[in-house]
């Protein structure tokens, strides 16, 4: 039980030894899950609304169970803590189908918290994730005092699980009471939950694999401190990666007042190269076009002398 008494049941990450059978029996299962029934994976799509969600059917559920053998179910079981069994069932399908296979694609969508609900008499399940903004927003608005919802646990599960390799989850029941409304086909919500559902990863001694052992190990008392720790550390690199960016915006604007200012250089050099080489007109030339304009007019023709005598005589 969690610090708000909405998570009636919020579980603590456990640490999993990679040596340990229920770990083993996942990862064997998980490596050729894909290849071996490539119709259940699903597409790749990540939905941030509920209206978007990913819809489970409790017979795909069925169908995928009929596909697995009880030693898995039984090891899955105990890496979700005895969840009720429409949940493990739903998880175990999600993860085998959607969160292994798009791991990567989750991680980089950044801090996420993943939303299932499970309506036991409608026979499905809702699924959907809730950005780390909203996740915040969401639990500041919440009334303390109803059923559901998201905790204090939630936020700060997703303000400090490991992004690499772990799924922060929060997890409702619903179900209508013998006798009750038939109207209502979702019914009410009887029971809730959280935990932090880290990744089997194929190389146990990877970083990320020693990652998730630290965030598993720490206890739940302590995680506020470390949220607040790390939301500090993310906050340092943000600034530091402003901060680069800006160096480099500036670097970048430098060098091209820099770039401009040698293009000018270099085309004043070549118009003065340019003016340079002109071939500059021969002495005969100078000296032809001096003396054009007297001997054009001593070529001229000059009137006949009857033709002077006439305009003379024809002005009197």
């Amino acid at each position: 039980r969690g610090e708000s008494h909405r998570a009636r049941e919020w579980r603590e990450a456990v640490a999993h030894d990679g040596d340990r059978g229920p770990i083993d029996v996942v990862r064997q299962v998980q490596k050729t899950w894909a290849q071996e029934h490539p119709e259940q994976v699903l597409k790749w799509v990540f939905p941030t609304k509920r209206r978007e969600c990913l819809r489970i059917r409790f017979g795909a559920t069925q169908k995928m169970e009929g596909l697995t053998t009880p030693g898995f179910r039984a090891a899955f079981g105990e890496l979700m803590h005895d969840c009720p069994p429409s949940v493990l069932s739903t998880m175990m399908y999600l993860y085998l189908n959607y969160l292994q296979p798009h791991h990567k694609r989750i991680q980089a969508q950044g801090r996420h918290l993943l939303m299932v609900k499970v309506y036991e008499s409608k026979g499905e399940a809702s699924c959907w994730f809730i950005p780390l903004k909203e996740v915040r927003e969401l639990h500041r608005s919440a009334a303390e005092a109803m059923v559901g919802g998201v905790s204090l646990n939630d936020v700060q599960l997703v303000e400090s699980y490991t992004v690499e390799n772990t799924f922060a989850l929060h997890m409702e029941t619903f179900a209508c009471p013998l006798g009750s409304d038939r109207g209502n086909q979702y019914g009410e919500c009887t029971w809730v939950g959280g935990m932090a559902l880290h990744l089997i990863t194929e190389d146990e001694h990877s970083p990320m694999h020693d990652k998730s052992q630290e965030f598993a190990r720490v206890p739940e008392e302590d995680r506020a401190e470390l949220a607040e720790r790390q939301a500090k550390l993310r906050e340092k690199r943000a600034r530091k990666k402003a901060g680069q960016k800006l160096k480099k915006a500036e670097m970048a604007a430098a060098q091209a007042a820099e770039d401009q200012a040698a293009k000018e250089q270099e085309e004043a050099e070549a118009e003065a190269r340019r003016k340079e080489g002109l071939i500059a007109p021969h002495e005969s030339f100078s000296k032809l076009f001096e003396d054009v304009a007297p001997r054009r007019r001593e070529g001229l023709l000059q009137p006949h002398e009857s033709l002077r005598s006439m305009f003379k005589s024809g002005a009197m």
